[in-house]
């Protein structure tokens, strides 16, 4: 499957990147969503992930992007909405220093489960919404692996 980089097919990416880094935790996604044709979208836990989730999380959308198009987003976002600064933040907040690791393993699990990640992408940009209980059907119950942990400094 190959994806043309626009903007809608950035976000599709982008927010099954989230929701498949999600699953990888062991997290339920309620529902990702695209809205409208701006390349907005969102994606809705079923519960508050902890600090080191989130972390994960944060960096699964950019990191998606970056498997399927070949490069980081490049449009300018304010440093608040930035996820990749946020998670940076919340690392040092908990005292992570490896940043890079976590970006690794996440880049890594992206890439081996590429057709996952463009199979969710497809079905959202179609969709327009893929509820949990979807997208538990798209990614099967395998995905459900634990992405290792990342050592505090």
């Amino acid at each position: 499957m190959v994806l043309g980089d626009t903007e809608r097919n950035r976000a599709a990416v982008h927010e099954a990147g989230h929701a498949l880094v999600a699953a990888a935790r062991g997290l339920g996604v309620a529902v990702i969503e695209l809205h409208g044709i701006d390349g907005e979208g969102g994606m809705r836990l079923r519960e508050e992930p902890s600090v080191i989730d989130r972390i994960w999380v944060l960096y699964g959308g950019p990191f998606a992007e970056k498997v399927v198009f070949k490069k980081l987003a490049s449009a300018a976002v304010p440093p608040e909405s930035d996820e990749l600064l946020l998670a940076y933040g919340l690392c040092r907040q908990i005292g992570i220093s490896d940043t890079i690791g976590i970006m690794d393993q996440v880049e890594a699990y992206l890439q081996e489960h590429r057709i996952r990640l463009e199979c969710v992408a497809a079905r959202l940009l179609e969709a327009n919404t893929v509820h949990g209980t979807e997208l538990d059907q798209l990614l099967g119950v395998e995905p459900r692996q634990v992405l290792e942990p990342v050592a505090r400094h």
